[in-house]
């Protein structure tokens, strides 16, 4: 069950949005392991991101033998939207790879095995997100830039949708806290958690500021066993939604 702390209705209140206006989520992935989402809804989430794949393969760098092609997400996206609860589906990206066509390459493969888990979206589910955060495997600030346009680019290609892209104010400065995203019109998921009000990098996300906001990685849902992910949507579904 969602509570706002008078903290945090002061800190969403001075972000521009009322708590009216806030809707609760959560996101999840296979390290969930099995979820009741009936029980889920029945506690009040109305949304939640579903994690299809992370990396490619081997190219991870936390939990490589779990990563690719999240095994749970058909089951999570059915049971889930069979709840009355919107989905969206995201991939944890581990980006990598030397030099340009190495980097072109890590990022298409990426690319490439969430578009496989996915396969299609519905009308109604939220866009789908890419999760880019450390660590980078070293590359740098214009590198870094390069991976996401790849990956973004082949995403918007092969799903026919423009990504959300979720991050933290310090890994999006490996980027140099690039504005060139938010210009381009991919709305914010930023993870700031402990706080009455996010962070927001880029410049306030280039002004238009966050989209989606995970509040905490300690929360507690009805249909989970243990700690989940939990985040406010504002700004109505509308703008995150597939036509």
């Amino acid at each position: 069950m969602i509570c706002l702390t008078v903290a945090g209705l002061v800190g969403l209140a001075a972000a521009g949005t009322t708590a009216a206006a806030v809707e609760p989520g959560i996101d999840v992935s296979r390290f969930n392991a099995d979820i009741s989402w009936a029980a889920v809804a029945g506690d009040g989430i109305t949304f939640a991101f579903v994690q299809a794949s992370r990396g490619s393969g081997d190219d991870c760098a936390v939990k490589p033998q779990r990563c690719g092609r999240d095994g749970l997400y058909n089951a999570n996206y059915e049971a889930a939207r069979e709840a009355g609860i919107r989905v969206g589906a995201y991939h944890r990206a581990f980006a990598g790879g030397v030099g340009r066509r190495g980097i072109t390459t890590d990022a298409v493969a990426e690319a490439r095995v969430f578009i496989k888990s996915v396969r299609e979206l519905h009308e109604g589910d939220l866009l789908p997100a890419l999760d880019v955060e450390t660590p980078f495997a070293g590359l740098r600030p214009a590198q870094l830039r390069r991976w996401v346009r790849i990956w973004l680019a082949r995403v918007k290609r092969g799903l026919g949708e423009r990504a959300i892209i979720y991050t933290n104010r310090s890994s999006w400065g490996a980027t140099g806290d690039t504005t060139e995203f938010a210009l381009a019109g991919h709305p914010l998921w930023v993870a700031h958690w402990g706080v009455s009000s996010p962070l927001v990098p880029a410049v306030n996300w280039a002004g238009k500021s966050w989209s989606v906001w995970q509040w905490t990685s300690d929360g507690e849902v009805a249909g989970i066993d243990g700690r989940v992910d939990r985040d406010r949507l504002r700004g109505g579904f509308g703008p995150l939604t597939v036509d």
